[in-house]
Parts: C-alpha cells; structure tokens; sequence
C-alpha cells in the first residue's frame, strides 16, 4: 500500500515536470508574415501588414547591419533617426527607405529580380545595436522579360 502511494507520487512529480517545460506557441504570433521587397527603384518596400506590426511611423529610422560568416543582413527599427540610419518615409498608406545606393554597392540585382527579404525577430542584437533587429532572409524570384526595366 505504501509503495503504490510513493510510485502515484513519484508520477505525478514527473508529469509535473513534463508540463512545467510546456510552453504556447500562439497563433497570434504566427499570422503576420513580416516582409519588405526592394522596387526597381532601389527602395525598400514595408508591406502595410509589416509596418503595422513594427509600429512604422516616420519619425523613426532603419539600420541596416551585417554579421556573421558569411555575412547575414539584418535590420533593426530605431526609434528615432540617427546618422548611421536610414529615414523610414511614407507615400499612401506604404512605408518605404531610400537605400538604392547600399543595394547597389551590395550588388543586389532588385531590376531583373524581385528581392523580398522574410524578416525574423532577432533580439540578440537590440540591446547593442538600441532597436529591434530582424534578421533579412533572402528571397529572390527572377522577373520575366516584360517586367525587367530593359534600358536598350
């Protein structure tokens, strides 16, 4: 009687365990696919879903950042603008940053391609870096002819 006392006992400490681990992994975090595409102007497009989520305004600013081997590109959203920043600015209801110039220097083909960056939480940078940072995971899809910008 006493053994089968200690073996529930010892039972329910280790089911105990087992849920004390347990952790919710909430749809409500999950139904924004946060996401920016480079226009074949060279700006970077927030979709109105991704500004929402981030809280875009334009006082705030965009760093842009790379780490890592290889290089990684990530993004962080400052609340105010800085001199390393880029200016976050709004036409409509999008919100978008002037950076033709760094995707050039990178060599990002945003003309014969469309490039989308998927953006994912990455809050191992914010306390350096003083923003939200995202890491940048690369997407491209190759335009067809009748979209490219052909200047012939």
């Amino acid at each position: 009687m006493i053994l089968k006392y200690y073996i529930t006992f010892a039972e329910e400490i280790l089911n105990q365990d087992k849920h004390s681990a347990m952790r919710i992994l909430s749809a409500r975090q999950y139904k924004v696919s946060l996401k920016v595409t480079i226009q074949k102007t060279g700006k970077l497009n927030f979709t109105e879903e991704t500004a929402n989520a981030l809280s875009l305004t334009p006082d705030k600013g965009v760093k842009l950042f790379m780490d890592g081997e290889p290089e990684q590109l990530y993004m962080a959203i400052m609340a105010k603008v800085d001199d390393d920043s880029f200016e976050i600015r709004k036409s409509g209801l999008y919100y978008y940053v002037a950076a033709r110039l760094l995707f050039d220097e990178m060599g990002v083909d945003y003309v014969n391609n469309t490039v989308i960056y998927d953006l994912v939480r990455c809050k191992a940078y914010d306390e350096q870096i003083g923003g939200d940072c995202y890491k940048m995971n690369q997407r491209i899809i190759k335009k067809k002819a009748n979209e490219r910008n052909i200047d012939e």
